[in-house]
Order: C-alpha cells, then sequence, then structure tokens
C-alpha cells in the first residue's frame, strides 16, 4: 500500500517555512506534516502558530532506544514516519549534521481517500 506523501529536508528556518508552504499548497493539513531537527528552538514560531507536528530528533527515549537497538539515534527518531531504512539512515546523518527534516503524509492509502463529511449545522433564531 502506498502513502501519499512529500519529503524536504533543509538547513534554515526560511527554507523551512517556503517547503511547508510548497506542501499546504500540495493539499496537506498542518495535522499531516512533521519537522524533525535536533534543535527545535528556531522552529518555536511555527510551533506556536500552527498545528504542525514539531519533534526533537535525539529525545531521551530515542537515546534509550538507541543503546538497547545498537542504532544511530537520529535514525530512531525517524521509525513512526513509514520510511525504508535506506531513508531513515539518510536523513537520519542528515539531522546529525544539523539539518531540518519535513515530512508530509495522509494517514490513508493512495486508492482509500477519506470522503468528506458533509456537516449540517443547524442555526435557530435568537432575540433578545
Amino acid at each position: 500500500m502506498e502513502y501519499r506523501r512529500e519529503i524536504a529536508f533543509v538547513f534554515s528556518i526560511e527554507e523551512a517555512i517556503e517547503k511547508l508552504n510548497i506542501i499546504r499548497g500540495h493539499g496537506f493539513s498542518e495535522f499531516d506534516i512533521h519537522i524533525f531537527s535536533k534543535d527545535i528552538r528556531p522552529l518555536q514560531s511555527i510551533k506556536m502558530n500552527t498545528d504542525i507536528h514539531i519533534h526533537v530528533a535525539g529525545n531521551f527515549l530515542d537515546q534509550l532506544l538507541s543503546i538497547l537497538l545498537n542504532q544511530n539515534i537520529y535514525e530512531i527518531s525517524l521509525r513512526n514516519m513509514n520510511l525504508s531504512s535506506e531513508e531513515m539512515r539518510h536523513y537520519g546523518h542528515g539531522i546529525e549534521q544539523g539539518g531540518i527534516f519535513i515530512i508530509a503524509q495522509h494517514d490513508y492509502p493512495l486508492d482509500k481517500e477519506p470522503k468528506k463529511a458533509n456537516v449540517a449545522w443547524k442555526v435557530s433564531n435568537v432575540t433578545d
């Protein structure tokens, strides 16, 4: 099963914002977008003003799993993103070098996109 996704790898906040705007323009909602970086302090403005998921790559849990599984700490950070082992190695190394990894993916397969629910709002007349 193939999922619709877009990946970007950048080294500055300006590039990240530019890529995020492009990704949103391609139909991804903010809930579909994840950002991974060693240092999320420069990403605080994005975190505060959007619903994009910002992840600290190499957090305590990643460190613990890295020791137990004998894997690179930044590869462990990407373990839930449906990436191949080669992609995890490549992007994990990039994060280790100070890059910002952006991934947008829908949680449903390409051939089974969810149907949008039609919600009827009932508004009653309110008088004083």
